[in-house]
């Protein structure tokens, strides 16, 4: 039996509280995502947090804050004893946040994916496994890293991936950095647990440049993937937003 896992993006503007106006750009983004974590955790047991760390960190059942981005946002279960200052990685603080506003209050830990991973996640069939992960930071004008014609392609391959399968696009470790898609590590680790399979939905924006991601694989038993190459969920379904990259 395969887990459920969930992708989700990880940038700060996602939390109201850090994103002020910006907040009209992101709040049906997130309150879509929350949906779709409270629908992947029926069943599950508990939560893996898969993201990008160049450190390869983990951590068990904690909470944190996002004080190191100026709010005092308390993340994580309120009975989780508390983590060390700095000692939780960004993309667990954004998934842990996500979880809160899901209302998941299942145990959860973080595992750091660093760039030469030396081996691939293994979660249990009862994990909901969330991976947090961005699209290139190259897309616009607005963007962090000046508007890059070869990240407007991968953001739109990433889209088209989530909706179709198949092989993860992937340009390469230099390429990445150079278009903002520092998050490739944890896109290689999700490609790698969904082994080709399409989500069942998906969404894609990027109000800011970056490209934002949510998507939701569910779980599949044996049967289910011997034939899932053959003959696709006909109930599956994605969700883009107009006028933004796919």
């Amino acid at each position: 039996m395969s887990p459920s896992v969930v992708l989700v993006p990880g940038a700060p503007v996602l939390v109201p509280e850090l994103s002020g106006s910006a907040v009209a750009d992101t709040g049906g983004g997130v309150d879509t995502i929350c949906e779709v974590l409270r629908r992947a955790r029926i069943g599950a047991a508990r939560v893996v947090v898969l993201g990008s760390d160049p450190g390869g960190r983990g951590l068990g059942d904690m909470r944190s804050t996002l004080a190191r981005w100026g709010v005092d946002v308390p993340v994580g279960r309120p009975d989780a004893p508390p983590a060390p200052h700095g000692a939780v990685p960004d993309a667990a603080l954004i998934g842990w946040w996500l979880l809160d506003r899901a209302g998941t209050d299942l145990p959860r830990s973080f595992r750091g994916i660093p760039v030469s991973p030396r081996s691939a996640p293994t979660p249990e069939p009862d994990d909901l496994v969330v991976v947090v992960a961005d699209g290139p930071a190259s897309l616009t004008p607005r963007a962090p890293v000046p508007e890059d014609p070869r990240g407007v392609s991968l953001d739109g391959h990433l889209g088209r991936w989530l909706r179709t399968g198949g092989v993860l696009p992937d340009p390469g470790a230099r390429v990445a950095d150079e278009v903002g898609w520092w998050s490739r590590p944890a896109w290689l680790a999700l490609a790698s647990l969904v082994a080709g399979r399409p989500a069942r939905e998906s969404l894609s924006w990027a109000p800011f440049g970056v490209g934002y991601h949510c998507a939701w694989w569910p779980p599949e038993s044996p049967t289910d993937l011997a034939v899932e190459g053959a003959v696709r969920d006909p109930h599956a379904r994605d969700a883009i937003v107009p006028g933004e990259p796919s």
